[in-house]
């Protein structure tokens, strides 16, 4: 009985993670709005009611993968703000530039999805606002004075550091089927990935306290 039940979670997960796959494909391609639920359905080769039925409806599905996505972020976050507990600890910008980069990688249909968003005005852009980004960046202001020997403390110059630093990782995956075409080969190959965070590494070093 108790292989049974093991086996009958197994397969709802897998069944939860074919959808969810399908899902962040479909929404990275299309946005909130031109996505259709049937064509989720369709990729990930379930039944449509099984959306319905797990999600319950296509905002929630949508609402879903959001919030996966920055409990999967939260982590980078916790470990460059690690001076709140441990003022003496220096900050290491070049690797949460590196993990970030790392992690975008893994990421990359859910941040597309998040850039969709925020530039469409998206339907969850402002419970998006209030319950993620800004706590961010009140986080971000807080201690940001603590991390620059350069910093004058303001809130706006704590803002452009960060759109700054988010950037630095960021848009390299944005404009990636630019780049594709610039350099005539996959900007997203290891090698390539590689020599991104090698450049970082060496832009970055020693900016931090």
């Amino acid at each position: 009985m108790a292989r049974l039940r093991k086996s009958a979670s197994q397969d709802v997960e897998g069944t939860r993670e074919r959808i969810l796959k399908a899902a962040e494909q479909v929404f990275a391609e299309k946005g909130y709005s031109g996505a259709r639920v049937a064509e989720i359905a369709k990729r990930s080769g379930m039944d449509k009611r099984l959306i319905f039925y797990y999600f319950g409806t296509k905002q929630g599905l949508y609402s879903h993968i959001l919030e996966e996505f920055f409990q999967r972020a939260q982590p980078l976050f916790d470990e460059f703000l690690r001076r709140r507990k441990d003022m003496a600890q220096k900050i290491d910008l070049s690797r949460f530039l590196e993990n970030t980069t790392e992690f975008i990688q893994a990421n990359r249909n859910p941040v597309r999805i998040l850039f969709r968003e925020f530039l469409d005005g998206g339907v969850l852009l402002e419970e998006l606002l209030a319950d993620r980004i800004l706590p961010i960046f009140r986080l971000w202001r807080e201690y940001y004075p603590r991390f620059f020997s350069t910093s004058r403390g303001s809130p706006r110059e704590a803002d452009h550091m960060l759109l700054t630093l988010s950037g630095m990782s960021l848009f390299y995956f944005l404009v990636g089927p630019l780049m594709e075409r610039v350099w005539q080969e996959d900007p997203l190959q290891p090698d390539r990935l590689s020599e991104r965070k090698e450049f970082l590494r060496q832009r970055t070093k020693g900016l931090a306290k």
